[in-house]
């Protein structure tokens, strides 16, 4: 049996989700449908550099089905997050969803290569119907970034520096490899958040400071923040209530009334009814997981099948009970907990 609190929202995203349910920014969405494209019609020159490939520039690439990959890999069922904006004149404007639109492709690494990924973004920006020229931009944008994660990737497995000096060598190397632009683009309101939190844990390690002016000094730094960012802090803030005082009523096994009363009171009828569809919303991903573990466990344990049948066995059972989102967030979950289970990777 799969532990409930353990295997409930991944932590934080419950806190964040219940926030906005009680502040009405929960916005509601379709069922996610297959992503839709067309084929390329021209053929797709591969990136100046190869990041994420061990193979030299000049080697033969083995291209891994991409097509295949995103039809029946951990992105399928899924639709592509992110956009692309622009500005004066038709040009790209980078901003945060241009990244978000790289990320979404470059979560398919490992189950196909680099050159699929860009070929999967390629005919993805064919489908949006967008100007031959900027297609071009975006492509360039995109071969830029790769070559920056595959930096970001060897930065990171050198000996380590205290936490400030960790994030001034990262924005260094993004303004490095991106330029002022493109780095302040997909990552400034990352780096203000990054300073933020070195000052608020500089305050708090100082050992002499009394506990008022600290309170003082946050608050001061708090004031400071950009109010979309205020917002975000509030959320958390409540979703932590909510999450605290969801759990008191799992502890005690209160009835549904009861949970209905407990959060009117707390925070009025309306998020109350919303809080307990998000109870069901639990329950039935709960009767998901423990279905998924009980049938995981018997392949585990069936002798009659050898170690590939059996990992091949599991590995199917992933991918027939959970989509997309899903069977990432589910991977994690065992990796967690140790529990039997496979790997798409």
């Amino acid at each position: 049996m799969i532990p409930r609190r353990r295997f409930g929202l991944i932590p934080g995203l419950a806190a964040l989700l219940c926030a906005g349910l009680l502040l009405g920014h929960l916005r509601s969405s379709s069922p996610p449908t297959a992503l839709h494209r067309q084929h390329a019609a021209a053929t797709i020159a591969a990136p100046a550099a190869a990041p994420f490939a061990a193979e030299p520039a000049t080697a033969a690439v083995h291209v891994r089905d991409p097509e295949r990959a995103l039809r029946e890999g951990s992105l399928r069922g899924t639709v592509a997050d992110g956009g692309v904006s622009t500005g004066f004149g038709g040009r790209l404007k980078p901003d945060r969803a241009l990244r978000r639109l790289f990320d979404y492709y470059l979560t398919l690494l490992g189950e196909t290569d680099l050159r699929g990924i860009r070929q999967l973004l390629h005919e993805d920006l064919l489908h949006r119907h967008l100007d031959a020229l900027l297609v071009g931009e975006v492509m360039q944008t995109f071969d830029r970034y790769a070559r920056y994660q595959q930096a970001a990737a060897e930065l990171a497995d050198q000996p380590g520096l205290p936490l400030a000096g960790q994030f001034a060598r990262v924005d260094a190397l993004r303004r490095q490899m991106l330029g002022e632009t493109l780095a302040e683009a997909f990552y400034g309101d990352e780096q203000a958040s990054r300073q933020q939190l070195l000052q608020r844990l500089a305050i708090e390690s100082e050992r002499n400071l009394p506990d008022a002016e600290k309170a003082r000094q946050l608050q001061a730094l708090d004031a400071a923040l950009p109010a979309a960012e205020r917002e975000a802090r509030a959320r958390t803030r409540i979703g932590d209530l909510v999450q605290q005082q969801t759990a008191l009523l799992d502890d005690t096994h209160a009835d549904p009334a009861t949970r209905y009363a407990e959060r009117a009171q707390t925070w009025g009828g309306a998020a109350a009814g919303r809080l307990a569809q998000l109870d069901q919303q639990r329950a039935l991903w709960q009767a998901r997981l423990d279905a998924y573990a009980q049938q995981s466990q018997r392949i585990s344990a069936n002798d009659a099948l050898d170690a590939q049948q059996r990992q091949a066995a599991l590995l199917q059972l992933l991918r027939d009970s959970f989509h997309g989102p899903e069977r990432i967030q589910v991977q994690a979950m065992m990796e967690y907990n140790s529990l039997p289970g496979t790997s798409t990777q």
